[in-house]
């Protein structure tokens, strides 16, 4: 079994060598690194060619920049691993045994997705964000694990050959990939580890900025993702159903100050229907910020959640 791990890189030269380093120290030793520098205008694409050059699992790629899902899907295309992971450039894995264990998985059973927990990386602590370990689809979303980001997820490279890849044109991506990944599963396991350290507040990053065109193609991604959802058998139906009202959710605190967008207020008004799957949610938050607001409507509930939220930030 090898494993591909992809590093999309772009302008994360105080931190590649951090992340790769993290890689190189696993106990498991049949993998590939792959760093696709996506137009970097710092030292990024220089520190991966020196480690190329250091390390023989190491390879790079260089290429105009055209954003993190371009970049990945430039190393899926270069990967030769049985299973593929994905690490962004500013993180890396606290474990150097992470590999050994999601090897361990597999062969307990051969499985399309092996789902794993993380833990939020602040300069002066660490956040764990465990997730509940399940072998039910249908309970797997109702505990939100098949949302979330792409990089807690081991896929198989079977569901690269059956389409699976990442939309190029949105910029929030994630919640229609990971959808892509719940239409194409046949099998998945959980591991609770919490070694993949997702870094946080580092200059620079847009990671916890939810701008316009974020709530925007989190809607166009749902609109996407339910396209074909008909054709699919019942119990994917009902899963996606529930994975795309955590969603529509997820966006609610920060909809109000873009209801003057036509395009987002009828997304908004056309999926609102998914919050009746809200009941089925298991994160209390999530469940009644759903519950709330197909009670009490959008316009109400979203003017409320985003003045609560200040009080987060």
């Amino acid at each position: 079994m090898k494993f591909s791990v992809i590093i999309p890189a772009y302008n994360v030269s105080s931190y590649l060598e951090c992340c790769v380093q993290s890689i190189l120290k696993q106990t498991f030793e049949n993998y590939e690194i792959i760093i696709v520098d996506d137009g970097s205008t710092d030292n990024t694409g220089i520190i991966a060619d020196e480690l190329s050059k250091n390390y023989h699992q190491v390879a790079v790629i260089h290429q105009s920049n055209g954003g993190a899902s371009k970049a990945r899907n430039t190393g899926i295309s270069k990967s030769s691993g049985d299973y593929l992971l994905f690490l962004d450039g500013d993180d890396f894995w606290s474990d150097s045994q992470f590999l050994d264990a999601i090897a361990t998985k597999i062969k307990a059973k051969a499985v399309d997705v092996v789902i794993f927990g993380y833990s939020y990386y602040y300069d002066n602590e660490i956040k764990e964000i465990p997730i509940s370990s399940q072998n039910n689809l249908l309970t797997a979303t109702n505990f939100g694990l098949f949302n979330g980001p792409n990089w807690n997820k081991c896929i198989s490279k079977k569901l690269i050959s059956n389409g699976l890849c990442f939309p190029e044109d949105l910029v929030s991506e994630d919640s229609l990939y990971c959808s892509y990944i719940l239409k194409l599963v046949e099998s998945f396991s959980v591991l609770t580890s919490t070694q993949y350290m997702y870094r946080q507040n580092r200059a620079g990053s847009l990671t916890n900025v939810v701008k316009e065109a974020n709530v925007l193609d989190t809607l166009r991604g749902i609109e996407r993702g339910l396209f074909d959802v008909s054709e699919l058998p019942d119990t994917k139906q009902k899963a996606l159903t529930t994975y795309f009202a955590i969603s529509y959710i997820s966006i609610l605190p920060y909809a109000k100050s873009y209801l003057s967008n036509i395009e987002i207020k009828e997304l908004l008004r056309k999926y609102k229907y998914l919050l009746k799957a809200s009941i089925r949610i298991e994160n209390k938050a999530f469940k009644l910020t759903g519950i709330f607001t197909n009670f009490f409507g959008i316009n109400i509930s979203t003017k409320i959640f985003s003045y609560l939220l200040r009080f987060y930030k």
